[in-house]
């Protein structure tokens, strides 16, 4: 057992819980120095004091004597689904369901007058929420509410959006780069054209990530997936779009009304 580890991992649950040392050796009867040499790693907590340590720390005794640790790529399970680890961070992880786990609107009104952003969407409500809610209390505490950066389309502009604070966010076109593959065709706007069906697609990056980006839906089969960032003002329809991806990225977008828009959620998770 890596006394180190544990004692780190204790820290970390105690300061998200937001108990003090003295605070939380109060609980015990013990001193705030005894709480100081176990998250230093100098001593382990007694045997007896586990189970009431993980009640406190809203964690398990499992979780705390063995903290495991994750690296880019894996592939974990949390809260029933298979996650791909994307970053990695100090004690938290970047998480990503492996593949479509539901479809649903972005937003359900279908106006070309109304601009739909990832601020004020349907989906950012449900994942924050409904979809939140689906996760015990331990694994909620493990959840992290950051600060997610809206920024416009990176071709088209589309007015800036305010940033936002949350727990289960969509990634951006920019994030799915990053994290899947870089080919340049983002940042120096090497996109490709579509017409599919005498429909304009407008700009789309396909590119040799394509594999890496594609994703199955719960029947087996490929799907396309929603991202926050705004599309673009040449899609298919007049109505406010939101970012997709279909192995190709579409800068223009899709219509945020579609049902059947793929969603894969994505958080930061403490180890």
């Amino acid at each position: 057992m890596d006394n180190i580890k544990v004692g780190s991992r204790i820290a970390m649950l105690r300061k998200k819980c937001g108990f003090t040392q003295e605070e939380l050796a109060d609980k015990f009867g013990i001193t705030a120095q005894a709480i100081s040499k176990w998250e230093n790693g100098h001593t382990l907590p007694e045997t007896s004091l586990l189970p009431m340590l993980s009640k406190l720390l809203n964690s398990t005794i499992d979780s705390i004597l063995m903290p495991v640790t994750v690296e880019v790529g894996d592939l974990i399970s949390f809260g029933g689904f298979k996650w791909r680890v994307l970053d990695v961070t100090n004690d938290k992880a970047l998480i990503l369901t492996e593949n479509v786990i539901e479809e649903r609107a972005f937003h359900n009104v279908n106006d070309a007058n109304n601009k739909i952003t990832w601020e004020h969407s349907d989906i950012r409500q449900y994942l924050n929420n409904d979809f939140f809610n689906r996760f015990s209390a331990t694994e909620q505490a493990r959840i992290n509410e950051i600060n997610i950066t809206n920024p416009d389309n990176p071709w088209y502009g589309k007015n800036q959006y305010s940033d936002t604070r949350d727990k289960i966010f969509l990634l951006s076109y920019d994030e799915v780069v990053r994290y899947f593959g870089d080919s340049g065709a983002l940042e120096n706007r090497k996109g490709v054209e579509y017409d599919v069906m005498g429909l304009e697609y407008g700009d789309a990056i396909h590119d040799e990530y394509d594999k890496a980006r594609s994703a199955l839906n719960l029947a087996g089969f490929n799907a396309w997936w929603w991202l926050r960032s705004p599309g673009g003002p040449r899609a298919h329809t007049d109505h406010a779009t939101a970012g997709s991806v279909d192995n190709i990225i579409w800068l223009c977008g899709d219509d945020v009304c579609k049902t059947d828009g793929g969603v894969r959620p994505a958080m930061w998770v403490t180890n």
